[in-house]
């Protein structure tokens, strides 16, 4: 369910969406940074936070309308609107500030380039068998942001097929307008992250209002203590630019 806090003659709006398999509860450690007098819609992208087969019968189209629509309400009531994004949901992030649509964006583990990494293979199977270890912060970052119920018949999963062909179709396709992003953004990766290669950076080159940090002992769901304070800090001085 979206989470949705409405502030009365609020100049500015933030609107959180999460990740592919993720959920809105991603941003928990960011959202008590956001002035009270901002509102916020924290929403929950169709099909996630319920069954395998719920996010299969889902589509990357209905992900995107759902991310248009919440930012045309929001921005029908207020001044600015900032999108903050993780994973999959920064690609929609940047195609509605490329359309006129946002103000400003703070977008983490960007996936314009994908990788391979031996964590990315071994994780999913770590949390699919629940065999993880209490001192692997890793493998349990990734069970805490996942927002799909588990299913022991694998067979189902095979329905996720498609979802993930629409994302590589959709990183292609945001690759293409990149350039014309033009809305003060700041851009945080990985550099341990499992599947963004810390290499999406070079794609913002021609973007002269995009700052980009990489954080040096983090993840694509882990983040340590210090690069979580990094985070923190950057979104709490980012809004307050964004205010002015």
């Amino acid at each position: 369910m979206d989470s949705v806090i409405n502030v009365e003659n609020s100049r500015c709006a933030v609107l959180c969406v999460h990740g592919i398999l993720g959920h809105p509860g991603f941003f928990d450690f960011l959202l008590p940074l956001v002035p009270r007098d901002w509102s916020v819609t924290n929403i929950l992208l169709k099909g996630h936070g319920g069954s395998v087969k719920d996010f299969s019968a889902a589509s990357m189209d209905e992900w995107k309308l759902q991310v248009a629509e919440a930012v045309a309400k929001l921005r029908g009531t207020h001044e600015k609107v900032l999108i903050v994004a993780h994973s999959m949901g920064t690609l929609f992030a940047v195609r509605e500030a490329v359309a006129g649509n946002a103000d400003a964006l703070f977008l983490m583990n960007t996936p314009l380039k994908i990788r391979v990494t031996r964590r990315l293979l071994s994780t999913p199977l770590k949390v699919l068998s629940g065999n993880i270890k209490k001192e692997d912060r890793w493998t349990q970052a990734a069970l805490e942001a996942y927002g799909i119920e588990q299913d022991v018949n694998l067979l189902h999963y095979l329905g996720w097929v498609p979802r993930y062909l629409e994302l590589f179709a959709e990183i292609k396709s945001v690759r293409k307008i990149i350039s014309r992003l033009t809305v003060r953004t700041q851009v945080c990766l990985s550099a341990h992250d499992e599947m963004v290669s810390p290499a999406s950076a070079k794609l913002f080159k021609e973007c002269h209002s995009v700052k980009v940090k990489v954080l040096p002992t983090s993840g694509h769901y882990y983040y340590s203590d210090s690069d979580t304070r990094m985070l923190q800090d950057d979104f709490r001085q980012f809004v307050a630019s964004v205010q002015v």
